[in-house]
């Protein structure tokens, strides 16, 4: 086993694929990362299969699409019985553990509530001991929700190690606070920090194992509204004038019903709450830019200090290390905030970047899923891939892609019509509401900003056509491939 290569996963929440500076964005500062490309595999054309937490980081840790894992929403626990990556590789002798957010379970309490990642449970005390096994992950020290707020195991860390620091919009720094965006210069301490306390929790993890191999996953909250860095970040960008969204006067007119919907109301209370803000505009859209930029940078210090670490320990030369996020934000794209159950490039184009010692570096630019980072960190790892997982290996640069589409399906416990599914290709995008005999067309090269929709436009009808077709494989190729069973008969 001593042989065997090591993995780091750094994850984060609500990270757009455009926010790093790798990825062509001049504003960003994000320099660890952006060394972590540069030596390593820059997928640009990384799609998740969900546009929301739980599916898409449940279709992560399984390799399996939402509809065959069964997390298809916010709300519904993983099944015990989904095989998962600390699993395989715990089973392959590796030692296996977790640092902040997971939320394969839910957060919010119900009658019975059993959940391991409850806010109810962690804030009562009744889980304040509880470091796992979890998943197949040995030991875990978990984050809960978000913000100031944050709470599980970091929440009774803070408690007892800081417990006179004054929190809330009355103690903000500075005049520039928009409550309605909960978009405020946090007093937390940066040592106090969530995202410091998760790069701490690695760093001491590192120091205590002694021997290979591991697999540890390092989950940030952030950068996930509310919009609270701490200082010094929270005042990084002040001096920055952000560009205006990616937004068209009308644009949503001519899209399937949740769109429309979204511009009058907030559709999607309980599924990310993406919705028209009318005043997010001047100084309250600069600030919450701002402030997410602010917190992507301290994600990319933190995981600068993870790697120094293993740096130091002399293991940079047999560890492999991915960064990605579970989706992204509209940041006022197409005049929407937050996400929702809506199969936009906003949400859906995460950032992925690999590190393996063994593989040459470059950029990858062909369509790929986040059910793929499975199979491609256990071949890596030379472990042979579960049957069940869906995904397949990830292409180096140079080589040709094992699927040449990226397939999402969203659902809503507000409606079912707005159950959708989509597939990204090179250059179109594809998706169908069923229940509203109604979907979109995107031909990105010529409207990569997803503006103009051409599902309705007769000129396009024989490659729609020709694009459902392929949706129609991606669906049947999604589903559980059979059910799970106690005995043959």
């Amino acid at each position: 086993m001593a042989d065997r290569k090591n993995v780091i996963v750094f994850c984060t929440d609500q990270q757009r694929g455009d926010s790093l500076g790798c990825m062509g964005n001049s504003i960003a500062h994000t320099p660890n990362l952006d060394m972590l490309a540069n030596r390593g595999i820059l997928y640009t054309q990384h799609y998740s299969t969900n546009p929301v937490c739980m599916p898409s980081r449940c279709a992560f840790i399984t390799g399996r699409y939402p509809q065959a894992n069964g997390v298809i929403d916010n709300g519904i626990d993983l099944p015990k019985r989904e095989v998962t990556i600390p699993q395989v590789f715990h089973e392959n002798g590796y030692h296996t553990s977790a640092f902040g957010k997971l939320h394969f379970q839910t957060y919010k309490p119900y009658e019975g509530d059993v959940s391991l990642e409850s806010y109810a449970r962690w804030n009562s005390g009744e889980l304040r001991d509880w470091t796992g096994p979890y998943y197949g992950f040995e030991r875990v020290a978990l984050t809960v929700v978000h913000g100031e707020g944050c709470t599980g195991a970091y929440g009774w860390w803070r408690k007892k190690n800081f417990p006179d620091i004054k929190l809330g919009i009355e103690n903000a720094h500075g005049n520039l606070a928009f409550p309605q965006f909960s978009c405020w210069k946090s007093n937390m301490p940066l040592e106090a920090h969530h995202s410091t306390w998760v790069a701490d929790q690695a760093i001491e993890y590192l120091d205590e194992i002694s021997d290979s191999p591991f697999y540890i996953q390092v989950s940030f909250p952030d950068p996930h509204h509310p919009f609270t860095p701490p200082a010094p970040y929270h005042s990084m960008f002040d001096d920055v004038t952000f560009p205006a969204p990616h937004a068209v006067e009308g644009e949503n007119e001519s899209k399937p019903k949740p769109y429309r919907e979204a511009m009058l109301g907030n559709p999607f209370p309980t599924d990310g709450g993406a919705h028209f803000h009318p005043d997010l505009k001047g100084d309250a859209y600069q600030q919450v830019l701002a402030h997410t930029y602010a917190m992507n940078t301290l994600i990319d210090y933190s995981v600068g200090r993870v790697i120094k670490k293993l740096e130091e320990k002399g293991l940079m030369q047999n560890t492999v290390i991915a960064f990605t996020s579970d989706h992204g934000d509209f940041m006022g794209d197409h005049h929407f905030l937050y996400k929702g159950q809506m199969p936009c490039r906003s949400l859906l184009n995460v950032p992925l970047i690999i590190f393996d010692p063994d593989c040459e570096s470059g950029v990858v630019d062909t369509i790929n899923s986040n059910v793929d980072v499975m199979p491609t960190l256990l071949n890596a790892c030379g472990i042979d891939i579960p049957n069940c997982v869906q995904g397949v290996i990830l292409p180096r640069p140079g080589e040709s892609p094992k699927r040449d589409y990226a397939f999402e399906a969203g659902w809503s416990k507000a409606s079912p019509e707005y159950h959708h599914y989509t597939i990204y290709k090179q250059n179109w995008r594809i998706s169908v509401f069923p229940y509203l005999r109604d979907g979109e067309l995107y031909d990105l090269q010529n409207d990569p900003f997803e503006h103009r929709n051409l599902f309705n436009n007769p000129v396009y009808r024989n490659l729609k056509l020709d694009l459902m077709e392929e949706l129609l494989f991606a669906v049947g190729t999604a589903e559980t491939p059979h059910p799970p069973v106690v005995t043959d008969w």
